[in-house]
């Protein structure tokens, strides 16, 4: 039971790497990224808050200097596995709360 985070973190970023693979092979449109941006839902929402409370209209995890690729490269990879942390957090929580007497 101890190795449940790390399994289930795995998991995750192997998910990750297929989302990131998709996007890769899809044109590049308005929608490519959304998987991408989903993918990483909390990461996501907190760029969404962070544009709003500044007042831009553009998401501010993806910068705009290292080409296409590059840019959600650098938004996604650091994103996923700091989901991939809470994922294992998160599941070393519900495992300390199960096991309480």
């Amino acid at each position: 039971m101890r190795r449940l985070p790390k399994i289930f973190s795995a998991i995750y970023l192997a998910g990750g790497l297929a989302v990131w693979i998709s996007f890769a092979r899809t044109n590049h449109d308005g929608l490519a990224n959304v998987g991408l941006i989903l993918y990483v839902f909390p990461v996501s929402l907190l760029g969404l808050a962070a544009g709003w409370l500044s007042g831009t209209t553009e998401f501010l995890l993806i910068p705009d200097r290292f080409g296409y690729y590059g840019d959600h490269a650098v938004f996604f990879f650091p994103s996923l596995f700091a989901v991939a942390a809470l994922i294992a957090w998160v599941v070393t929580v519900v495992q300390r709360i199960i096991r309480r007497p």
